[in-house]
């Protein structure tokens, strides 16, 4: 629109701006001038072939009844009049055309402060969703202030004189041309065209900020040479996000890390809801405050910092554009920051399940990590966390601190997590850390899956943690890390079909010993843990239970007489360390 040389070239420039943000097609543009709207059409055509208003409808050709073609072109004549009438009594608002159940119709009027520039007349199939909409009234009030900087308007009518167009360069106000129309110019003097045109350059280079490539820093930095004053952007909650021009223009005490006081809150709460009801920019003590908004949706503010209270209209209406220019772009941002984490989540559970292909490879660079490096999968579980989303959260900021190339995703409320590079040798130690530190709580506990190097190898790794955080959960100290590598013989453990394996083998050589506990109440299996685990002490086992040696030596003997078995036979002391090993993982005592 800013490369258009006259009214017609930015009125269907941001015609296309429009239909690019939706379900939208342009239906005609008007210019107006001295309160008359004037179709402009989208091409140079005859002015024979422009339908206007109180234009007659041409005679059909070849007898009474007429060509097909001709009666569609007479249809088109009169529709075109009928709109064009209805824009003519619009007074300078929008307003919807279509009738109730008809094609979706809009006319936008394209206004700078006060004065109605033109009008563009879109259709839709759909009724377009409230982002849509206001993207779209975003993009009118771009063209309209382009329209004034290409025409030379003011900014407020004349009195007496209607919508009184003013042609010519700004920066020459003492020779005026005539427009083309024949209409009176206005001298706006010296002092006002200056104004109005560093307004106008204002805008201008705010808008090319925007489509600069440089972002949200890119349009504060416009902001604050054009204004002289610091600027700055605060997210919706007050949190600093990005500020250019001097330091004292930067995050104010109490806004950003650490907890605000509750009469900040307060005071911020009363802040939004004024600068939200309020028109333009409010300010606040020695800030100008503007809210980001879009759709009804409050994104976050845009502030200048301005203790000497020197800021101009100029500036307040600077300020107001920053805003607009930064809403779209935020709401972008919000967008992306919504879909990455879903992409991620969905990209981690194809490679787990083994549906990753080539195309993982791109996918996981576009997200910042790369798959060609070895890794080991892990899964983390913290019952206080029941939502996958907050873990993962609190995994994201534990891999930060510790500067860990990962990918996070998750699956129910377990986190999963694939981590790049040359691990430590127990990798899910310092990450079981970090993260009890950010969720304030060490009741969680992470299996570590084995090392591979292509991801077609991923999936045997995410089955082997799975196995590693099931073998913690049942171990006696449930909470903590336990790495695949680690488990030597209670490998068999954690699948189903191992885990049955497990359970028989138990019952098989510690099943009387179960019962009997359980009906009599005495402590034989943990009596034979004990001494097996010390090398058949009974010095070491005494001293481990707290009991006397010859109690020791008398439950041993009852344990042989409800087995059967004989403690002095290598290959059943040997059996039964296992099982007791098996038993305090599978069922731990408490």
């Amino acid at each position: 629109m800013l490369d258009g040389e006259n009214e017609r070239e930015v009125l269907w420039a941001g015609m296309a701006a429009i239909a690019a943000t939706g379900p939208f097609v342009g239906e005609a543009a008007y210019a107006v001038h001295n309160g008359l709207a004037r179709r402009c059409s989208p091409r140079r055509v005859p002015s024979s072939a422009v339908a206007r208003p109180g234009d007659a409808a041409p005679e059909p050709e070849g007898g009474a009844a007429g060509d097909a073609p001709d009666a569609a072109a007479t249809a088109d004549v009169v529709a075109a009049d009928l709109l064009d009438r209805r824009i003519d009594s619009l007074d300078g608002h929008s307003c919807h055309l279509h009738k109730p159940g008809g094609l979706w119709v809009r006319a936008i009027a394209l206004r700078y402060r006060e004065t109605c520039l033109g009008y563009l007349v879109v259709r839709s199939p759909t009724t377009p969703s409230a982002e849509e909409s206001a993207l779209t009234d975003l993009l009118a009030r771009q063209t309209g202030t382009v329209l004034a900087r290409l025409t030379g308007r003011r900014g407020e009518p004349t009195a007496g004189s209607g919508d009184i167009p003013v042609s010519g360069d700004l920066s020459d106000t003492g020779n005026l041309p005539e427009p083309e129309d024949g209409s009176p110019t206005v001298d706006l003097g010296n002092s006002t065209a200056s104004a109005l045109a560093s307004r106008l350059a204002t805008y201008d280079a705010l808008s090319r900020a925007a489509v600069s490539g440089r972002g949200e820093a890119g349009i504060l930095r416009t902001l604050h040479e054009h204004t002289g004053l610091a600027a700055l952007t605060e997210d919706r909650f007050g949190n600093p996000r990005a500020w250019a021009g001097p330091r004292g223009g930067g995050p104010r005490s109490g806004v950003g890390s650490g907890t605000r006081p509750e009469s900040e809150n307060r005071h911020r709460d009363a802040l939004m809801h004024r600068a939200r009801r309020e028109p333009g920019a409010v300010r606040d003590r020695d800030r100008l405050v503007m809210p980001i908004e879009m759709a009804g949706d409050l994104l976050g503010v845009i502030v200048l910092d301005d203790p000497d209270h020197r800021a101009a209209e100029a500036d307040t209406a600077a300020l107001e554009q920053a805003a607009r220019v930064l809403a779209p772009l935020l709401l972008h941002e919000r967008r992306l920051a919504e879909l990455e984490p879903q992409l991620r989540r969905d990209l981690v559970d194809r490679l787990v399940s083994g549906a990753g292909t080539k195309d993982a490879f791109a996918q996981a660079a576009a997200l910042g990590h790369d798959l060609h490096r070895p890794h080991n999968v892990a899964v983390l579980e913290w019952p206080g966390e029941p939502e996958g989303a907050a873990l993962c959260d609190a995994v994201t900021r534990a891999a930060e601190r510790l500067r860990r190339d990962v990918l996070i995703g998750s699956r129910g409320a377990t986190a999963v997590v694939l981590m790049a590079g040359e691990d430590p040798r127990h990798p899910g130690d310092e990450l079981y850390k970090a993260v009890s530190e950010g969720l304030g709580t060490g009741a969680g506990a992470i299996g570590v899956g084995g090392r591979c190097e292509v991801i077609a190898d991923l999936p045997h790794s995410y089955d082997e943690a799975v196995r590693a955080l099931a073998v913690r959960r049942r171990s006696r100290e449930p909470y903590g890390s336990t790495a695949f590598d680690e488990l030597g013989l209670c490998r068999m453990m954690g699948t189903g079909e191992g885990e049955r394996e497990a359970d028989l083998f138990v019952h098989l050589w510690l099943g009387r010993l179960l019962d009997y506990d359980a009906q009599h109440h005495t402590e034989l299996v943990m009596t034979l843990s004990r001494y097996l685990e010390t090398g058949c002490s009974y010095d070491a086992t005494s001293e481990m239970l707290r009991i006397h040696r010859s109690t020791v030596r008398y439950r041993l003997q009852r344990i042989g007489e409800i087995t059967g078995h004989d403690l002095g036979v290598v290959e059943t002391r040997l059996n039964l360390h296992i099982a007791t090993h098996i038993r305090n993982v599978l069922d731990p005592p408490r």
